[in-house]
């Protein structure tokens, strides 16, 4: 959203004074926060979705509980399949 002129001024004036008062703080404030990779971020969240896959089922053995198991099962054997249907494609295209 751009800022009406006389604002724009007025933030570039602080901007500057800033940079002048304290060169360090002007510095790191200017400096954008890194960006974590998306691949970085999908392979985050697949190994968390097949934990919690573990974590179900194992709670489903303590519990005696049939219906966790299979969930359980369900969401590790998902992540796999998901996986591997990635690797198919890749190769395949």
């Amino acid at each position: 959203m751009k800022l009406p002129d006389r604002e724009q001024q007025e933030l570039d004036e602080v901007e500057r004074r800033l940079a002048e008062d304290d060169p360090k703080l002007a510095a790191k404030l200017n400096r954008s926060a890194p960006r974590v990779p998306r691949r970085t971020l999908v392979v985050a969240g697949v190994l968390l979705l097949y934990v919690a896959g573990l974590v179900v089922m194992m709670v489903g053995v303590t519990l005696s509980s049939v219906v966790l198991i299979v969930l359980g099962a369900g969401v590790v054997f998902g992540v796999f399949a998901w996986f591997a249907v990635r690797i198919w494609r890749k190769r395949r295209g």
